[in-house]
């Protein structure tokens, strides 16, 4: 059986980079998710303008490298997400790849999750009100 090689997917403004988050806080190559061969997952800060944080249990720490969890939130400037969402993002847009390797074991009950779409495939702006929407739709939290 040959070894499982890591895999790297970036995160950032640059339609270059693998999961495009479209808001001007985040840098261009914000940062990069790498799935060890293990299943863990590691995230780097690629030296961002407004930095990466890990948000795990209502506290937040500055994240240079650290190994994060789907359970985890990560911030990327202003824009905060679930890591499980940016999960979904991956598996979503490339659907060969297997993200399940990463998933925490079920419990008796899953952590609460925001309801807001960010990774879905779409261009996303923030809009007047400071809500993340698609771009060239409706904004969900004041309507413009």
């Amino acid at each position: 059986m040959q070894n499982q090689k890591e895999r790297k997917f970036t995160i950032g403004r640059s339609r270059e980079c693998d999961i495009v988050l479209a808001d001007e806080s985040v840098s261009r190559k914000h940062a990069e998710l790498i799935f060890m061969p293990d299943g863990k997952l590691f995230l780097i800060d690629c030296r961002s303008t407004h930095g990466t944080l890990l948000i795990n249990a209502g506290k937040s720490q500055s994240v240079k490298q650290e190994f994060i969890s789907p359970t985890d939130v990560v911030r990327f400037g202003d824009v905060t997400m679930p890591v499980k969402e940016i999960l979904e993002g991956i598996h979503l847009k490339f659907k060969s790849f297997n993200t399940q390797a990463a998933q925490p074991k079920p419990s008796s009950e899953p952590p609460p999750q925001p309801q807001k779409p960010w990774v879905k495939g779409e261009r996303l702006i923030r809009c007047g009100c400071g809500a993340v929407k698609p771009k060239n739709a409706k904004c969900q939290e004041c309507g413009q």
